[in-house]
């Protein structure tokens, strides 16, 4: 059996539905750690609203936060099964469709003439990463309303390989943090790219904002390492959530590497606000559909579920 346009269009409605108005179940425990190990006394009043935010949210089935970003999707393309039709049309249709019901607001314009449709699609939005995976029979998507606040403090540097690479992305990420504050709407997910050509490091970034769970270290222990160094350095700033002053700005570092040039590597490195909004699918080559992070969803929308479970 091939996997339908018409599968593929209900299940980014649904995921971009349940990603807006839910938080996964990872983003949720690791808030509510840092909330319990806290001390400052405004950071904990800044967890809380979080909370309230968060509770609303999923009581009245309205967005999370009202900047419901541009759509971005991660899809893993298994070699064993066939799609039937075209993906992109049915993300299309999809994003026309939730902006209207869930609703989305309308963010995407022409860059240049400012019109905006109102239906928050335009080129290449939709934005898809496609990769494949050998042997599956399946199709994972991943969908994600890809807020600005955060993406705003996007950044790349260029290393030249004679320096210390590790050192150098330590202090992009320092740097990056000491000059964002609260802007992003910490506590962050800082995705690190580091390697590659300067888009590829810019993607391997943005994918690794959305690792899960939350903190899980890259399988390269030399990578783990930097990672944890990185995360405790920016926490050490004690900037807290919101940037207010706290024990965690960063909720987790996650970086992936790329072969890179013998002469200069890039290091790009995106953040992910605390509203980490995303869902995540799986549909199987004969029609099911598994859904992963919000395993209450149904191509039926079916409500959200308790918080705080």
């Amino acid at each position: 059996m091939a996997i339908s346009e018409n599968i593929i269009e209900s299940v980014i409605f649904e995921l971009m539905r349940l990603a807006s108005i839910e938080l996964p179940k990872d983003v949720k425990r690791v808030l509510r750690e840092i909330y319990e190990k806290e001390e400052n006394p405004t950071a904990r009043s800044q967890m809380e609203a979080i909370f309230e935010n968060c509770r609303i949210a999923e009581e009245k089935q309205v967005g999370v936060c009202q900047d419901t970003g541009m759509p971005v999707i991660f899809a893993d393309l298994g070699l064993n099964c066939v799609i039937e039709g075209d993906p992109n049309m049915a993300s299309i249709r999809a994003i026309e469709h939730a902006t209207k019901a869930i609703p989305l607001r309308e963010n995407v314009i022409n860059p240049l003439t400012k019109h905006n449709s109102g239906t928050n699609v335009g080129q290449h939005i939709p934005y898809w990463h496609w990769d494949v995976v050998p042997g599956a029979d399946y199709l994972d998507i991943l969908a994600a309303p890809k807020g600005f606040g955060s993406e705003i403090r996007t950044t790349q540097s260029w290393v030249l390989t004679s320096d210390d690479v590790g050192r150098a992305a330590v202090r992009a990420a320092l740097d990056i943090v000491a000059d964002s504050m609260g802007e992003p709407c910490p506590p962050i997910i800082m995705g690190m790219g580091i390697g590659g050509f300067g888009e590829t490091s810019m993607i391997l970034a943005k994918r690794a904002t959305f690792r899960a769970p939350i903190g899980s270290r890259n399988a390269d222990p030399i990578v783990a390492a930097l990672e944890e160094e990185i995360e405790n350095a920016v926490n050490s700033l004690d900037l807290g959530p919101m940037g207010f002053g706290g024990k965690t700005y960063a909720m987790g570092v996650h970086i992936e590497l790329s072969g890179s040039h013998t002469a200069i590597v890039p290091i790009s490195i995106i953040f992910q606000c605390w509203a980490c909004r995303y869902s995540k699918a799986r549909i199987y080559h004969d029609g099911r559909v598994e859904f992963i992070t919000h395993p209450q969803g149904s191509i039926e929308h079916k409500k959200g579920v308790e918080y705080f479970e």
